[in-house]
């Protein structure tokens, strides 16, 4: 069945067009572009796999069976598609942060955009990130490295009345102790910036706002890779950031001054 649908693009349109219901013979055409007779032979061959089949008034339609196999094609397209856009991406970083449940979904991220640096602009993904926080109504990160400068950003925001909600491992908040009096702290955190401290390494840094999710990962040595991250617009793929923040937060304790 696997090989049914897969290899050929037209069996697999078809399918996925009959999620909506009922369609006719000339709208199945019209939608995957393809003639009367290929695409009535390939409607045969998913009925022989009792996955399609005709009602009274000829119309096409997915049996119970075919709902449940468009849905999970639907998830795997998706997928290939997320892994064939960004494959440099994915195969050259350490994915052990991203807990398998959200890997099953990894499709959400299918409409991102990849933010590299370039020879002038070496800088362009987190000054990209910097500019897109400027119009966040509510942040939500999890920063397992220390970058200069960004808890200053994230304090000004919050003194704009920008909920903000950071995941820091105990090594990023030694290292910002280290840097900032505590009773200075204290002042930053309130009201609107809270500080969640995780005893295990997330291995990803992230951020989900009302708008964007930006996804940042670390590399096979260890380091973490400032020049690439994956940015992604899309009500899906905020979704699939708010889901991981909330796994990260729930393992998470709030730091109190």
């Amino acid at each position: 069945m696997l090989r049914l649908l897969i290899c050929s693009d037209l069996r697999k349109n078809l399918l996925l067009s009959l999620r909506n219901g009922a369609t006719t013979l000339a709208d199945l055409r019209d939608v995957t572009g393809a003639s009367s007779t290929a695409a009535i032979h390939a409607l045969r061959e998913l009925e022989r796999e009792r996955l399609t089949l005709q009602d009274d008034k000829r119309n096409y339609l997915l049996t119970s069976s075919g709902k449940v196999v468009a849905l999970h094609l639907e998830s795997f397209v998706k997928t290939v598609d997320v892994i064939t856009q960004f494959g440099t991406f994915w195969l050259g970083h350490d994915l052990s942060g991203i807990p398998d449940d959200f890997l099953k979904n990894i499709g959400f991220l299918q409409d991102s955009v990849l933010l590299t640096s370039t020879p002038t602009d070496v800088f362009n993904a987190f000054s990209t990130f910097v500019t897109l926080l400027e119009k966040a109504k509510v942040i939500k990160g999890v920063l397992p490295v220390f970058t200069p400068g960004l808890l200053d950003i994230f304090a000004d925001l919050a003194a704009l009345d920008i909920p903000i909600e950071l995941v820091v491992t105990r090594e990023v908040l030694d290292t910002v102790l280290e840097l900032v009096d505590r009773s200075a702290l204290k002042n930053v955190l309130k009201p609107n910036l809270k500080l969640f401290v995780i005893e295990q390494n997330p291995k990803t840094v992230f951020t989900v706002t009302d708008y964007f999710f930006i996804l940042g990962l670390f590399r096979f040595d260890g380091s973490y890779d400032y020049s690439n991250e994956l940015l992604s617009y899309s009500v899906e793929g905020i979704q699939w950031g708010r889901g991981l923040f909330d796994h990260y937060m729930r393992a998470s304790k709030e730091i109190q001054f």
